[in-house]
């Protein structure tokens, strides 16, 4: 392979496309990741330089890239006598230039610590104030809109004690990056490393051509590719790592300096609309429900999935929302111009339909959306722990409900059940084009509820039915699941009753029975480990097998895998209340 300008390894293949696709309100501009990217393992760094609109193209193009790191004298820096200390933050330009570029973020690292933060001077400038989260996220605020989580940082990230990812990630508001990209006339640029590592790209040996490894430097990035031949890397010995510079925006305007009230028309209407005009006449707006995709990440915000409204900890929130159809959510105009900031209503605004386009999203799916399906599932799951319930009760051991699964059908209706921290990637929205990957992480979700079954109580019943210790002791939730329902069968395949004939059921157990009412739940956890493997021929056989039981053709996802993610709901619902069933007919016979 002689000409690698547009070559991308499959690992890194992502990043040929735009840096910012428009679809959040939040662009980021700090991050250090070690999650898999489309299914491939690594790690992502990066950081925001602010480049003068005059060299910008020479440098998205230059030869191997620019610096991917935020530089400075510290910390601990070695200042001689007589020397002055430069305490500025800066990414390195141009190779054979003498050239540094201002950055928004500062960052630096201390052993097996590193911190992000945003530069002072950008807080200053607006005026921002901070306000911390729970979970450690610092959000910084414009008291002037009032305009929340105008920048998010999750700032320190501790190597020896890796909790979860993104390990550090700072986002902006775009406008606000737009309006200071504008006043320092520079345009944001992501300069970024990244690594990934895979086994079955077979471009590695045609650029490779027998060398275990070479860089190469292309327009705007230097590409690293290796083979590694150690244990360590067996699985995934191709090694993809790239150093480079990617456009995040080109400020047209001011839209902070320079703001006024949006003058925003609405389909199916002729003029802009504003309060007045909103509650002068009911008027509704149709909106996608990916308008909640902004939400979802962020537990401070409250989303009411069977109504699609959001509301901010008091501060403002949506009201007389309605879901349409599978995949669109109708708002009366009047109270979201009466409840929300402008920022909010030129959000939905952004997602906004012709009422024509929802009803026939309506006649096309009817009104089973992602919220119906989502706690469809939560009944069936409580149905079935109801039953477990019920049946220990039969033979005297006395489990509660909560006791099995955590949940109880009585603290569910109490709470709501979209309160549960379980539930919130469950009516997370799932479009129809969604991606293969966000149907593998949807599967990893939905596995979640089925692994709040404990393992303790489900032994604790089959060893009173008469289940030998040893045959059941390393049996996890699902087998021991699988365990009681196959006694079931047995019962009430012979006409015996669960309890009182436990001794002449047990011993025609066989556990490697497949129980038809199962396979959905077995293969939802197939689907879930194949997530977290590396891309391959492997794994593509075990998702392809693991969808077929959901009645799932992989062949036929071209367009979106959205469709799929309701096989997944929809079937595994199926068969919970299937096993709920079974366990409620042995006890009844």
């Amino acid at each position: 392979m002689s000409d690698l300008h547009d070559y991308w390894p499959k690992a890194v293949q992502h990043l040929r496309e735009p840096y910012d696709n428009r679809i959040s309100d939040h662009v980021v501009v700090a991050e250090i990741n070690e999650a898999p990217q489309n299914g491939y393992k690594g790690l992502r760094l990066v950081r925001t330089a602010l480049v003068p609109l005059e060299v910008v193209d020479e440098v998205l193009s230059a030869p191997g890239g620019i610096g991917y790191e935020v530089r400075s004298w510290g910390p601990v820096p070695c200042v001689g006598e007589g020397q002055v200390y430069e305490t500025s933050f800066w990414i390195d330009g141009r190779k054979g230039k003498n050239e540094r570029f201002q950055t928004i973020i500062n960052s630096w690292s201390y052993h097996d610590r590193e911190v992000i933060l945003p530069d002072n001077v950008l807080l200053m400038t607006y005026g921002l104030t901070p306000r911390h989260l729970n979970d450690g996220t610092v959000c910084w605020d414009d008291p002037r809109g009032p305009v929340y989580d105008v920048l998010r940082v999750k700032s320190h990230v501790n190597h020896g004690d890796k909790k979860d990812n993104p390990l550090g990630l700072i986002t902006i508001r775009r406008e606000y990056l737009e309006d200071f990209c504008h006043l320092k006339n520079c345009a944001a640029v992501a300069v970024y490393y990244e690594e990934r590592f895979s086994s079955e790209d077979d471009s590695f040996v045609a650029v490779l051509k027998g060398q275990e490894g070479d860089q190469f430097e292309l327009p705007g990035r230097l590409l690293g590719m290796a083979v590694l031949n150690d244990k360590y890397h067996s699985l995934a010995p191709q090694m993809s790592r790239v150093w480079g510079a990617r456009l995040i925006l080109i400020p047209r305007s001011r839209p902070v300096t320079d703001a006024t009230d949006p003058e925003l028309t609405w389909p199916d209407d002729t003029e802009p609309m504003n309060y007045q005009r909103a509650a002068a006449k009911w008027v509704y707006g149709h909106i996608r429900d990916e308008v909640l995709l902004e939400y979802e990440a962020h537990p401070e915000y409250r989303i009411h999935p069977e109504s699609g409204g959001v509301s901010y900890s008091g501060w403002w929130g949506t009201a007389r929302t309605y879901r349409v159809g599978r995949n669109h959510i109708r708002i009366e105009l009047k109270q979201l111009y009466e409840g929300c900031p402008p920022h909010v209503i030129s959000h939905w605004h952004r997602y906004s339909v012709q009422e024509s386009v929802a009803e026939h999203d309506r006649v096309t799916h009817g009104n089973r959306n992602i919220a119906i399906r989502a706690k469809d599932v939560l009944d069936a799951y409580l149905t079935l722990t109801a039953n477990l319930a019920y049946l220990s009760d039969q033979i005297g051991m006395n489990y509660t409900q909560d006791d099995i699964g955590v949940l109880s059908t009585e603290e569910v209706a109490y709470r709501g059940w979209w309160s549960f921290e379980v539930m919130r990637p469950l009516f997370a929205v799932a479009p129809i084009a969604a991606s293969r990957e966000q149907f593998l992480d949807r599967a990893v979700s939905l596995f979640k509820l089925l692994e709040l079954l404990k393992p303790a109580p489900l032994r604790a019943m089959a060893r009173q039915l008469g289940v030998p210790k040893e045959q059941i002791k390393e049996f996890a939730s699902l087998k021991l699941l699988a365990c009681v329902c196959q006694l079931a069968t047995i019962s009430l395949g012979q006409g015996l009753a669960l309890t009182e004939d436990a001794d002449v059921v047990v011993p025609q157990w066989n556990p490697k029975t497949e129980l038809p009412e199962l396979r959905t739940l077995f293969a939802l956890n197939g689907l879930r480990s194949s997530q977290a493997h590396t891309p391959g021929a492997e794994r593509e056989a075990k998702i392809s097998s693991g969808a077929a039981v959901f009645g799932i053709d992989v062949t036929a996802t071209t367009t979106g895998w959205g469709y799929a993610i309701d096989a997944l709901y929809d079937r595994l619902t199926d068969s919970l209340l299937a096993s709920a069933r079974l366990i409620e007919d042995a006890l009844a016979a």
